[in-house]
């Protein structure tokens, strides 16, 4: 019983909200034009794990440099919650078709997703799997970050990414909501989950967590040159 009640989620979504996502759908679809396309794919990118994973690196090599450590790993951490939050839960339980699978019979949308460049996709749809990406580096990043002006760059890059993945007609509108909430999730969490470990490292009298906690890449860098 409950596995028909999750199993039956993503039909769920498509009856329910019908009505708002091709509202949105209908919306991109007017603003189809071909320089416009090219430009839109670039922000797709960003949410793209040929992206993701790279930066999901550079997290980790940030952590062991003391003065990048905590925007390295509020970073590699939003990325891996996220990660389990969409890809792992999510997505499987939800089950969710893409808008190009379930209204193929649709000529209108049809002609919009052509226009779009009709991109595929191998995975479930909800909820974005790049939407997601994009909010949980850039709210981590964002609540990380201490300029008020720089920071911001980061949600609205989030937003573009989402926006983008509307104009290509690869996900719902309700798919990039979903991202959304996911991706600020996973980017509070390792946030916080990154305070937590940074004042656990700095207050601890336990020897080996203080040298973990002086521990820093750039000491040795500085001992070889010298």
């Amino acid at each position: 019983m409950l596995t028909t009640t999750l199993l039956s989620a993503g039909t769920w979504l498509d009856t329910v909200f019908h009505g708002i996502d091709y509202s949105v759908f209908a919306f991109f679809g007017k603003l189809h034009a071909a320089w416009l396309t090219s430009f839109v794919q670039i922000f797709t990118e960003l949410g793209d794990s040929h992206f993701v994973i790279p930066m999901m690196l550079l997290g980790l090599v940030l952590c062991f440099f003391k003065k990048t450590r905590k925007y390295g790993m509020a970073l590699f951490l939003a990325i891996l919650i996220g990660t389990l939050i969409t890809n792992v839960i999510a997505k499987p339980l939800v089950a969710r078709a893409r808008p190009y699978v379930t209204m193929s019979g649709n000529g209108e949308f049809m002609q919009w997703y052509r226009e779009a460049g009709a991109l595929t996709e191998s995975d479930r749809s909800f909820p974005s799997g790049h939407t997601t990406a994009a909010f949980e580096m850039a709210i981590s990043m964002f609540l990380v970050f201490k300029d008020k002006k720089f920071k911001w760059v980061f949600p609205i890059l989030a937003v573009l990414v989402g926006c983008s993945r509307l104009y290509l007609m690869v996900h719902y509108f309700t798919d990039v909501v979903g991202g959304f909430i996911c991706g600020t999730i996973a980017g509070i969490l390792a946030y916080f989950l990154m305070k937590a470990i940074m004042n656990r490292l700095e207050k601890s009298d336990n020897k080996f967590v203080k040298r973990l906690n002086d521990f820093d890449l750039a000491n040795l860098f500085k001992k070889k040159t010298a």
